[in-house]
Parts: C-alpha cells; sequence; structure tokens
C-alpha cells in the first residue's frame, strides 16, 4: 500500500473528514462550556498524580509502548472503529461521547496543564477522528454500498472489500498520529 494511495483516499473523503473534526473538536468545546456552567469549580488546583509514573516506572520508552497499544488497541480500535462495521453510526456516537469525556476533563484542568497537553489532544483528537471515520466508511459499505461509492454501482461484497483497503489506508495515518502522540504524550507526562 503506497504513500500515495492513502493521501488519495483522505482526499477522497475529506468533506466526511471535514465534519468529522468538526463534530468531535466541536464537542470538546461544547463539553468545557457546558462544565463551566453546570459543574462547580473545582476546589483545589494541585499537581495530578501521575498514575503512569506508578505503571511505567519511569521509563520513557515503556511509557510510550503502553500509552501507543492502549491508544491504538482499546480507544481507537475496539471502541471507535469496530462498532462501526456493526452499525455505522456508533462509530461517531462513540466519538461524541469520547469528545464529551474529554471536554469534562479538561474544564478541571490547569491552564499551564492545558497549554501543555494541547499537542497531544490534536494528536490523539484526529487520530480518533480518522479511526471512526474508518469503522463509518466500512459500516455504510456493507449496508449502503451507494453512499459510500456513488461513482460505481459495487454490489456489498466489492463494497466492502474495496472499503476494508480504504480503511486499512486510513489506518495508516491513524497509527503515526497515534504514536506520534504517544511520544507527545509521554514527553508532557514528563514535565508535569
Amino acid at each position: 500500500m503506497s504513500f500515495s494511495y492513502c493521501l488519495s483516499v483522505l482526499s477522497k473523503r475529506a468533506k466526511f473528514l471535514a465534519f468529522t473534526n468538526l463534530l468531535f473538536f466541536g464537542g470538546i468545546f461544547v463539553a468545557v462550556v457546558v462544565s463551566e456552567w453546570m459543574l462547580p469549580p473545582p476546589l483545589y488546583l494541585d499537581r495530578p498524580r501521575l498514575f503512569s509514573r506508578a505503571i511505567f516506572g519511569g521509563d520513557f520508552f515503556v511509557e510510550v509502548f503502553g500509552i501507543f497499544v492502549f491508544n491504538l488497541g482499546l480507544s481507537a480500535l475496539a471502541f471507535v472503529t469496530l462498532p462501526g462495521f456493526a452499525f455505522f453510526p456508533l462509530s461517531i456516537i462513540v466519538l461524541l461521547y469520547r469528545a464529551f469525556m474529554w471536554g469534562v476533563l479538561l474544564y478541571h484542568v490547569p491552564n499551564w496543564i492545558f497549554l501543555l497537553s494541547m499537542p497531544t489532544i490534536i494528536l490523539e483528537g484526529e487520530g480518533y477522528v480518522l479511526a471512526a471515520v474508518a469503522g463509518t466508511l466500512v459500516g455504510v459499505s456493507w449496508i449502503k454500498p451507494e453512499w459510500i461509492h456513488y461513482e460505481k454501482s459495487l454490489s456489498r461484497r466489492e463494497s466492502l472489500s474495496r472499503s476494508l483497503r480504504e480503511c486499512l489506508a486510513i489506518y495508516v495515518f491513524v497509527i503515526v498520529l497515534l504514536f506520534v502522540g504517544a511520544i507527545v504524550e509521554a514527553m508532557t507526562l514528563m514535565m508535569i
């Protein structure tokens, strides 16, 4: 699978990708604003306890590997992409739920930690958005092939196999984004 093919898949799905980005990052913003009105202010702003140091023992490479495997295997693949294979709206619903959770969590974070974690939020958030796009495309391909592959009249099987190839091409970017995000997150946790 060439890099140019992966880029062509993303460019073909650019409108849906932009819409999904708007939903996710807009959902985070809305959740923070709603939390500001609905939740009481935090009682104190203490340094966060570093759960990762207790698990990974302060080893940077083990921490990067652990964060990457968790984010890719459990968060992106199992919770965001695979539900969309079964029923395509589930990928977007899970992505919106994740945006809501991140927004509520970011409400309690002091400004200096928020600014430090902003690159991680962008990288990992974009990885989850791409994972949701991949899951939605595969789910739609076997339910309504003409919605995805409107330029050709494909059978459900042909549409599914084509969408699975597109899903793999999108997952190249998911892996890269989540790996870079894991490195940035581990570096951020070292600074806190």
